[in-house]
C-alpha cells in the first residue's frame, strides 16, 4: 500500500488525465460521425418520382390532406352550430 502511492505522482495523473482526454475527444468523433450518418438524408433513386412507390406516395398524401380537410371542416360546422 505504501509503495502504491510513492508510485503516484502529479506528472503521472496529468498523462492519464492527457491519455483519458484524447481517447475521449477520439470516441465523441467517432460518434459524431455515426450519428450524422444516422440522421443523414437518404438519397433518392430516382430523380423523378414517376415509380410505383412515388405514386403511391403521392396518391396517400392527396387522400391524407382530403380526410383532413373533411375533419377540419366537419369540426368547424360543429363549432358555429
Amino acid at each position: 500500500m505504501n509503495n502504491l502511492q510513492n508510485d503516484i505522482t502529479l506528472e503521472h495523473i496529468a498523462q492519464q488525465k492527457a491519455a483519458l482526454r484524447k481517447r475521449i475527444g477520439s470516441q465523441k468523433q467517432k460518434m459524431t460521425h455515426l450519428s450524422q450518418e444516422f440522421l443523414k438524408p437518404l438519397n433518392p433513386t430516382t430523380k423523378n418520382n414517376s415509380t410505383a412507390l412515388g405514386l403511391f406516395n403521392k396518391g396517400m398524401v392527396v387522400f391524407d390532406g382530403v380526410l383532413i380537410g373533411y375533419k377540419v371542416l366537419k369540426r368547424f360546422r360543429k363549432f358555429f352550430r
